[in-house]
């Protein structure tokens, strides 16, 4: 899928050729998924191994409709292998973008209303299940087979001061469970997938993680997010900003051992 030239329509399944039409897209090289993605001006398109353990997004996307602002299905389909999913555009940036970041007010508001438009569905009617266990029997398959890659993790996870492999975070985490706060929760919630359209908060994205959880699960990667985007991770700082500003604004006090915890536990998955 380039962005010089449409896609040839034998290469897409029917379903998807018949909404693009003969529209040009571009490759969005942003995210970490490991999902082929590609940008048109209304619509997104997710292209994904159909085995991926997050592929549900179909589901959730449908079931989120009108409880909270996601995009909307506009084709989806299982074709030679691959999972296709059509969705239509978010309005508004992303809020890593540097005008963004650039207002810390408007960044943590978003980021709180965010999660407070999750926090406000009743998570007994999420049909979804996003648990500490689910997260670990993920990793320990990964670990199992060898796809898990250490290289993508914080560096003073693993060795002298951390865990000596990821076999004994599993480990730990499984002999420090916290107690669950249980919410509907995102499970990716970092910048990147939370859109504004430069006054309030527009919409998610990258939403195949969406389930019942504990509430620390998206505070603690929201503030990891913060952190990375703002002290130099990505190669820009914004001095203005104070990761712990998070729970100020979502008015949560800060719960240093649920923060480390799920930080780690993100770590496998």
């Amino acid at each position: 899928m380039g962005s010089d030239k449409p896609e040839n329509r034998n290469q897409v399944p029917a379903s998807v050729a018949a909404v693009l039409g003969s529209r040009a897209g571009e490759t969005d090289g942003l995210g970490k998924s490991g999902a082929q993605v590609v940008l048109f001006d209304d619509y997104v398109l997710k292209i994904r191994p159909a085995d991926d353990w997050d592929t549900a997004d179909v589901q959730i996307l449908r079931w989120l409709a009108g409880k909270a602002p996601v995009p909307q299905v506009a084709a989806h389909e299982v074709w030679n292998g691959q999972d296709w999913l059509l969705m239509t555009r978010i309005r508004g940036k992303e809020l890593c973008k540097p005008d963004v970041m650039n207002k810390p007010a408007l960044l943590l508001d978003c980021m709180a209303e965010a999660l407070h438009a999750l926090w406000s569905i009743p998570v007994d009617d999420c049909p979804f299940e996003r648990t500490v266990a689910d997260n670990l029997s993920h990793a320990e398959a990964a670990i199992r087979t060898g796809r898990f890659d250490t290289s993508d993790c914080e560096p003073e996870t693993f060795g002298p001061g951390g865990f000596e492999s990821p076999a004994a975070l599993v480990n730990w985490l499984k002999s420090h469970l916290p107690q669950q706060d249980r919410v509907v929760t995102h499970g990716d919630f970092c910048l990147p997938n939370l859109f504004t359209d430069g006054e309030r908060f527009t919409g998610f994205i990258d939403v195949g993680r969406v389930g019942a959880g504990d509430r620390w699960m998206d505070l603690a990667l929201g503030w990891r997010s913060l952190k990375h985007n703002s002290d130099g991770h990505y190669g820009k700082i914004y001095p203005n900003i104070d990761p712990d500003d998070l729970f100020r604004a979502a008015g949560v006090p800060k719960d240093e051992e649920k923060l480390r915890y799920y930080i780690l536990l993100d770590e496998l998955n």
